[in-house]
């Protein structure tokens, strides 16, 4: 487990340069004091070398194009860790990089060199300019690469403060998908970036700490979770320090739909309709949590009296999210309630359940023939994937019959 510091190399402010007056890189980052919150970090000539020398890092990784200004890195780096520049070194490192162009190969001379300039496992990563389609797949390749230089349980601090704006842009995005696919259980504990041009109002450069964009993702992560598989686990973590009993409802309503568990599933979803009413002290549950929940209700508007039409719309919801053996039950069970409340018996108990199941199967008009077909077909397809049986019919032919079944029963479940 170690710190790592994931940040990115200019080429430094434009200046004016030759009779025509062109723009052209100085080739030299302004000294500046970086502050971050009420700590004054120090002065330095790029972000980098304050987090560097402040944050305890273990392990450095730059990411820039061939045109940065690596020689600058190179020369503090070598200076500050007490080596001796070779002038050689520094010039060939300068006069490539002050003449690539965003059509150079992804080289520069002495890598070796510089990172071992700037100790601390550090690995330099060379980036297209990203200006077309192509060249930001290239970039999406390589940053995904950085995964494998990453160990299990390693903390990321990432800075943008310096290149173009797009690249933090599509690299923080590649952090955040390797922060919540990567197998590492990688952490990202801060986004920092400094506000140079506010050096000459303040007299040093502020640092903000863009970590909100964290957990705004996670936010985004567990509605999409709830949205897509009605899993709510991660917006009740991140409710937790907010409301406890919230959080609670949320893990009990996630179990009983990993389960299916269809009696406390229906007991559950009454449950957070209380929740629609609860004002949240923050903005992020208002504006994320209860459109979700919202969403997720609207499935089941006006079944809370009928328990075979509430069954019938989870085997629905079930079906467009994919979840076909939950769905395949539902459904099952969906036509045996129908079943009991037009016989007047009891959708709830057991024994009246399974009395009526016996009907079904004994008496051909005691539900209409169509739904009786449908309900020995969602029979069979439901022992087939339940118990590993032996079938003629593909996945394909399963979910389809279920489909068409799905279609048959809502003329009868109403």
């Amino acid at each position: 487990m170690a710190k790592v510091l994931i940040s990115f190399i200019g080429t430094g402010p434009l200046v004016n340069k030759g009779a025509q007056g062109e723009e052209k890189s100085a080739r030299e980052y302004r000294r500046a004091s970086y502050h971050l919150g009420e700590e004054n970090l120090g002065e330095y000539s790029f972000m980098a070398a304050a987090l560097y020398e402040t944050q305890n890092i273990d392990k450095v990784i730059l990411i820039g194009t061939a045109h940065c200004m690596w020689e600058e890195v190179y020369r503090y780096f070598q200076e500050k860790n007490g080596g001796v520049i070779d002038e050689d070194v520094y010039c060939e490192i300068a006069e490539h990089c002050e003449a690539a162009t965003s059509k150079s190969d992804l080289f520069i001379p002495h890598v070796k060199e510089i990172e071992a300039a700037i100790g601390k496992d550090a690995h330099l990563a060379l980036i297209r300019y990203g200006v077309n389609e192509e060249e930001i797949n290239e970039n999406i390749n390589i940053i995904l690469q950085l995964n494998k230089l990453l160990s299990t349980g390693d903390e990321l601090i990432v800075d943008v403060t310096h290149s173009f704006r797009s690249l933090p842009i599509t690299i923080m995005n590649l952090l955040l998908y390797l922060k919540n696919v990567s197998s590492k259980n990688i952490k990202i504990s801060h986004i920092y970036y400094s506000m140079i041009e506010m050096n000459k109002e303040y007299g040093y450069a502020p640092i903000v700490d863009l970590k909100k964009i964290l957990k705004l993702n996670d936010w985004i992560v567990g509605a999409m979770a709830f949205k897509q598989y009605g899993n709510a686990y991660q917006i009740a973590g991140l409710l937790q320090q907010e409301d406890t009993d919230v959080t609670n409802r949320l893990k009990h309503f996630s179990d009983v739909m990993n389960l299916n568990h269809l009696y406390a599933i229906s007991q559950e979803t009454q449950s957070l309709r209380a929740l629609m009413k609860k004002d949240f002290d923050s903005m992020l549950p208002e504006m994320i949590v209860k459109p979700v929940v919202k969403d997720f209700l609207n499935n089941f508007k006006g079944t809370e009296q009928n328990p075979a039409l509430f069954q019938y719309q989870l085997a629905q919801w079930q079906f467009k999210h994919m979840n076909y053996t939950a769905a395949l039950i539902s459904l099952q069970e969906s036509i045996l309630s129908y079943a009991c409340q037009t016989a007047n018996h009891d959708p709830f108990d057991k024994d009246e359940r399974q009395s009526i199941k016996d009907v079904i199967c004994s008496d051909k008009e005691f539900i209409p023939f169509e739904l009786r077909g449908v309900y020995f077909e969602i029979t069979k397809n439901r022992n087939v994937v339940a118990h590993a049986l032996e079938s003629n019919f593909s996945s394909g032919k399963i979910i389809e019959s279920l489909r068409t079944s799905l279609v048959t029963a809502g003329k009868y479940i109403k």
